[in-house]
């Protein structure tokens, strides 16, 4: 099932209730998001050349241990690259297939709610999103240029830290600490995005 016929088989409230409880949405963003959801079911999907399958999946938070996220990309038949789907336009979304284990581990109206969540990161409207979108690929072009032409000047993360004055306080039994803790959450999703993909 494409992403635009999972929208027509849920309800916005449904789907509301899912959005205001995961990212603590106040009352009047309802009207924004059923604009969303309503713009998304009238736009044309654009032809899905790559096979790009649409990837809902709850994780721990590698940032915050013992919380939970939607991890919300894309996947490609015979790649094991995980895509960010944040520079592609609404009407590309609508032709993704969903992987059904998806909606099987977490519903229809959830997947569509972290979605919807997803695909409004640089705005409320296809059209303001799509121009966004191509400005963002051209900033990123020029800046690849410049990597290409070694006109960028690369800076290393400790020369970040002491720019904008940060200390890492933290003693080596923390550090070895967080990055097991790491690693065990990264092996836990792991196995996540293997059930769902599998």
């Amino acid at each position: 099932m494409t992403f635009k016929e999972l929208l027509e088989t849920v309800s916005f409230e449904v789907v509301w209730q899912e959005l205001k409880k995961e990212y603590c949405l106040k009352d009047e963003a309802f009207e924004v998001y059923i604009r969303v959801f309503h713009q998304l079911k009238e736009l044309m999907p654009e032809p899905n050349h790559d096979l790009m399958r649409l990837v809902v999946a709850k994780v721990e938070d590698g940032l915050e241990p013992g919380t939970y996220i939607y991890d919300v990309f894309g996947i490609k038949p015979g790649d094991n690259e995980h895509y960010a789907l944040e520079l592609l336009p609404w009407s590309n979304w609508l032709s993704f297939e969903v992987v059904e284990k998806c909606v099987e581990a977490y519903s229809a109206s959830v997947v569509v709610a972290h979605s919807l969540y997803e695909i409004t990161f640089y705005g409320y409207d296809a059209v303001d999103v799509e121009a966004i979108i191509n400005d963002e690929i051209d900033i990123l072009r020029d800046r690849r240029k410049e990597l290409e032409d070694g006109k960028a000047k690369l800076v290393s993360w400790d020369e970040v830290c002491k720019n904008i004055g940060y200390v890492d306080e933290r003693t080596e039994e923390e550090k070895e600490l967080q990055y097991k803790q790491f690693e065990r959450i990264n092996a836990d999703n792991k196995r996540v995005y293997e059930m769902l993909l599998s």
